[in-house]
């Protein structure tokens, strides 16, 4: 799983992928109200449940002002993505922490410092949703039994 960087001067990437919804931060970005918005927007339509693990590559460098930051923990208290952050900076990854710690978010929430720990969380989110899903009916049996 090779990241290129957005085409687009965005300061975020997202996609589905196995699953998993992606989005990677742009080095350097700054989010504000409005490029929050457009995130919850977007991951919103993408999975209206609101059980998709979120897997955020977060680059070095990239701002949240204070209002995008609470939009953000508003919502994830509401839907209960779970998310997991992928950072190789010490420094976001000390913010992260700090961030649960105060926060404190009641959806599951993960700091990995490799990319492959990261996935495997994600995806381990998926499975764990799967078995949590009731069977659908088979052979024209009606539902539920």
């Amino acid at each position: 799983m090779q990241w290129e960087p957005p085409v687009f001067e965005q300061p975020f990437e997202l996609w589905r992928e196995d699953g998993v919804l992606h989005l990677v931060l742009a080095q350097g970005a700054r989010f504000r109200m409005r490029e929050m918005k457009e995130v919850v927007r977007l991951i919103a339509a993408m999975d209206r449940a609101g059980r998709t693990p979120v897997l955020i590559d977060h680059a070095p460098d990239v701002v949240v002002e204070d209002k995008a930051r609470a939009l953000l923990v508003r919502v994830c208290r509401a839907q209960g993505h779970p998310v997991v952050v992928y950072t190789t900076n010490a420094q976001t990854q000390g913010q992260l922490e700090l961030f649960r710690q105060v926060h404190q978010p009641r959806f599951p929430f993960r700091v990995c410092r490799t990319r492959l720990a990261a996935w495997r969380w994600a995806r381990e989110r998926v499975q764990l949703e799967a078995v949590r899903l009731p069977l659908s009916p088979s052979d024209g049996e009606s539902w539920p039994p």
